[in-house]
């Protein structure tokens, strides 16, 4: 490993002492290692979740082992990491054209560029460890404190409930605390990921991008992106993640915070394509203030098992949330993802659409929630999740969920689940294409709405073929 990192921490488990170690390493302000140890501290004091607990009964944890984990790989990227970066990786990186790139490969920098143009119209993009350096104030007002936290106000509640614990289950994800054992754990061993920064009024046509790579024997990922964009900017930031393949079981926990000012745009990307021998949680949540406009896309296609908590606050009237997401299982993969449309003001509307096939043993999870709050009069929210079945053995469950607290609101929702439309299939076979062919266009024309709103067409064509490949074509 000495040729890819400058240095990698040989020690396993995750422990205080190893926070200690790796904010050393970074040589870290003090804020920054005190919130590290105040996140240990609630990541103790929190039990893992139990089998009965409703958010969580799906997803055994009873194959996930901490013991080897290696908590961080210390210092920079070797100069040539950019070369252990799969070629695709390579090609975005070496892009001239692009506005902005960043890739990082163990979640050391393996390489960054942002256009000269948007530097000094104040824009930054960045890593969050040359944040914390370079911009300490500004990363401080915004990580981990109002989107992903783990802090425990988070988690408080108009409305306690108390779970079998009898602790209290305020509301981090409805009125449950689903994702705080692992935000927490997040929260103190968070290295590497992404800061990007649009001042007032910016608005960024063509996307920037980031891509992040790891295979470090053991290593556990901990990315962390922060999203700030200010009033009437404009950006679409898509962001590709990816692992090489082996036999040992890999741990992944990242977080993503969205937030998007007054009449700000934000089109956020989020493309997962580990490899099948690693674990990934993830706690995304995005802040919409008022007249403000989000487009948040998350696409699902690699892990062995993943847990996923994304959480949309809507906080300012005018606010509307386009929430899409799209998973293709196989093998034994498992996919278990929550969504929060969360409407805290009114006159504010949230769409959201998730999308998944399956294949094989696979089994996916799918359970979305909207709150529409007291003072969320006149809200507008819709949510759909479609499902395809592509063996007799795979599986999916869709509970979709509302809660409504407010009497003038209009809130729909609708899920389905089974195989192929047989009578899509015969249309097709009886114009001469063969089943598989017919079954792979109905699967792939399943997908397309989704994949049109990427908006680079080099990104659209690599998920049809992963896509493709998923089938088996």
């Amino acid at each position: 490993m000495a040729d890819t990192v400058a240095t990698l921490n040989t020690k396993t488990g995750l422990t205080k002492e190893a926070i200690e170690a790796l904010s050393r390493s970074k040589h870290e302000p003090a804020w920054v290692l005190a919130r590290r140890l105040e996140a240990w501290h609630l990541y103790e004091e929190t039990p893992m979740p139990a089998a009965n607990d409703e958010l969580w009964r799906r997803t055994s944890l009873k194959d996930l082992n901490l013991e080897s984990v290696v908590p961080f790989a210390a210092g920079d990227a070797a100069r040539d990491a950019l070369k252990a970066l799969p070629e695709k990786f390579q090609q975005v990186a070496n892009d001239q054209n692009a506005a902005g790139v960043l890739a990082q490969y163990n979640t050391g920098v393996a390489h960054a560029r942002l256009a000269d143009a948007l530097k000094k119209r104040g824009v930054i993009l960045c890593d969050i460890d040359t944040a914390i350096r370079a911009h300490p104030e500004l990363v401080k007002q915004y990580f981990m404190t109002q989107a992903v936290t783990y802090s425990e106000n988070r988690y408080k509640s108009d409305k306690p409930r108390t779970g079998t614990s009898g602790k209290h289950e305020g509301g981090g994800y409805g009125d449950t605390v689903g994702d705080l054992k692992f935000a927490a754990l997040h929260g103190a061993f968070f290295s590497g990921g992404t800061f990007l920064y649009v001042p007032r009024n910016v608005v960024i046509d063509l996307p920037l991008q980031t891509m992040t790579y790891f295979d470090a024997p053991n290593l556990a990922m901990f990315t962390h992106t922060l999203v700030v964009v200010e009033e009437g900017a404009a950006v679409k930031l898509i962001e590709n993640y990816a692992s090489k393949a082996n036999e040992t079981q890999r741990f992944s926990n990242g977080a993503v915070e969205l937030i998007v000012k007054p009449g700000a745009s934000l089109q956020y990307f989020h493309l997962q394509d580990y490899a099948q021998n690693v674990w990934h949680f993830t706690s995304q949540a995005a802040l919409l203030e008022k007249d403000s406009s989000l487009t948040w896309l998350v696409g699902t296609l690699g892990s062995q098992s993943t847990k996923a908590f994304l959480d949309c606050k809507m906080l300012g009237t005018g606010t509307n949330a386009a929430l899409l997401g799209f998973f293709f299982g196989e093998g034994t993969q498992h996919f278990d993802q929550h969504t929060f449309q969360n409407h805290i003001i009114g006159h504010s509307t949230s769409d959201l659409l998730y999308k998944g096939a399956l294949k094989d043993n696979a089994y996916s999870v799918f359970r979305g929630l909207i709150r529409v709050n007291p003072a969320a009069q006149r809200s507008d929210a819709y949510q759909a999740n479609r499902n395809i079945l592509l063996s007799e053995h795979s599986h999916a469950d869709s509970i979709p969920e509302l809660e409504i607290e407010a009497n003038d609101v209009r809130c729909t929702h609708g899920a389905t689940v089974g195989p192929i439309d047989p009578e899509q299939v015969f249309y097709l076979m009886a114009r001469g294409i063969p089943r598989a062919q017919a079954e792979q266009l109905i699967t792939e024309g399943f997908f397309d709405p989704l994949m049109q709103k990427i908006p680079l067409e080099s990104i659209r064509d690599e998920l049809t073929a992963a896509i493709k490949t998923k089938i088996g074509m």
